[in-house]
């Protein structure tokens, strides 16, 4: 039987909107009211000119294995995905629940396998059997995942796996480790997204 603990509204992982209570874009204020959500472990707010300036740092610190046309590609690069990296806090916690405000208000939330009460409409996420909890999420989602060795996603919800199932090649799949497993979910789409076409189609549900 599963625990009550498991089953708690307040641990519900609700794809596009946020965690039990706490919905994407409250402001970081808010959401520190829950305590269920553990103690602050570790923080980090870090502006573009405070990357640039660590980016620079970095460079001068071994600027025998770099030279200055190296900083200025990487300068460039930064700039370009700047927009995405500015004014973005990271918090982490006690539970393994990370989560990140850009202009401070929630935008990603992360879950380690510490996370044991998180659910998804009653299926623990890191007890359950992938295939059986996968098969179910497609199944309500009405969605086929797609797969890139490790890293499994729902696109149309957001939704970023790691670690449930690893490719093998040939249409085939195993189990992944189960202490790497994170699931991370989103209400916007993930900042410098890889390119989709890369991932191939799983089909769990036999129609």
């Amino acid at each position: 039987m599963r625990s009550k603990d498991l089953l708690s509204p307040f641990w519900e992982l609700l794809p596009l909107e946020g965690l039990g209570p706490i919905r994407f874009l409250m402001r970081k204020s808010e959401v520190q009211d829950y305590k269920e959500i553990g103690l602050i472990t570790y923080e980090n707010k870090e502006s573009l000119e405070q990357k640039k300036k660590n980016l620079e740092d970095t460079f001068n610190q071994f600027s025998e294995f770099f030279t200055a046309e190296d900083l200025k590609n990487a300068m460039d690069a930064l700039q370009i995905v700047g927009e995405e990296l500015d004014d973005v806090c990271t918090e982490s916690r006690d539970s393994g629940i990370s989560l990140e405000y850009k202009a401070d208000q929630l935008t990603e939330i992360l879950a380690d396998n510490r996370a044991q009460q998180l659910h998804f409409r009653g299926i623990p996420i890191f007890s359950t059997d992938p295939i059986q909890l996968l098969t179910q999420m497609s199944k309500l989602f009405k969605e086929d995942p797609i797969i890139k060795g490790e890293e499994l996603i729902f696109p149309n919800h957001k939704l970023f796996l790691f670690s449930f199932l690893e490719e093998q090649g040939k249409g085939k799949y195993r189990e992944g480790n189960k202490r790497n497993r994170t699931i991370i979910w989103r209400n916007t789409h993930r900042p410098y997204s890889v390119e989709l076409s890369e991932y191939r189609q799983i089909k769990l549900i036999n129609e």
